[in-house]
């Protein structure tokens, strides 16, 4: 992740932000780790307001400084195997709030945190759309312009479809088993007759640890084997 501080003003009251789905997916009383925490706004509310505690990964010193509710955060990157295999703790919720269009290699982050994760944890993840419908009008018109913040913030190192995420995902070792979406304001009262491939600002996904055995695959939290597939369509 670059070495820039984000700090995000969270609005539980709000369904149609990204961190309020977050927050309340993630509920009461659990241990969560937090990767790429910032300054620590979501830690803050989901202590204060749902009673867990969280650890977090925070790659600027200067963010994790600040993050005051937090037991502790580990100053480093999520995608560094050292950091990763040295946290000897376990979690119920792994949090990946905005965070892995930020990294060179998210399937590291991915696949190494696996092993904290408690039977019957999963994980929570936040990304942005660069298929949204107004970039897909600005590349047909020979446009690509990085911004301050956004999907286009310039410190944003991956971009996400529907589709290359779970795919990202699946090729990780997590099963999607609930997805949802946030739009611009104007739109919000429209949501439901959007589709998310072209109006999502963000995907919000839960995710769910498989391991797989020959040719089936497992669910952490079912015990139920399926049979592993090679990919899924975009909704």
């Amino acid at each position: 992740m670059a070495a820039k501080q984000y700090h995000v003003e969270i609005d539980l009251g709000d369904p149609n932000r990204s961190h309020t789905k977050l927050i309340s997916w993630t509920g009461r009383g659990k241990r969560v780790l937090d990767v790429g925490c910032a300054t620590g706004a979501v830690g803050h509310a989901l202590n204060r307001d749902f009673g867990c505690a969280v650890v977090g990964i925070e790659f600027d010193a200067g963010s994790a400084a600040v993050c005051a509710a937090y037991e502790r955060v580990v100053v480093g990157s999520a995608e560094e195997p050292s950091l990763i295999n040295s946290l000897d703790d376990h979690f119920d919720v792994i949090l990946f709030g905005d965070v892995l269009e930020h990294l060179r290699r998210p399937e590291v982050a991915l696949r190494g945190l696996r092993q904290w994760l408690k039977p019957g944890g999963y994980a929570l993840v936040s990304l942005p759309n660069i298929a949204h419908l107004r970039h897909r009008l600005w590349l047909s018109a020979g446009k690509w312009e990085y911004t301050d913040e956004g999907i286009m913030d310039r410190t944003h190192l991956r971009f996400f479809t529907l589709a290359s995420a779970r795919k990202l995902f699946a090729e990780c070792g997590w099963r999607e088993t609930r997805f949802d979406f946030v739009v611009g304001r104007r739109m919000a009262a429209l949501k439901r007759f959007l589709p998310p491939t072209l109006f999502a600002a963000q995907f919000v996904f839960q995710l769910e640890m498989v391991t797989t055995h020959g040719s089936r695959e497992t669910s952490i939290l079912s015990g139920v084997p399926r049979v592993a597939r090679s990919g899924r369509n975009a909704v």
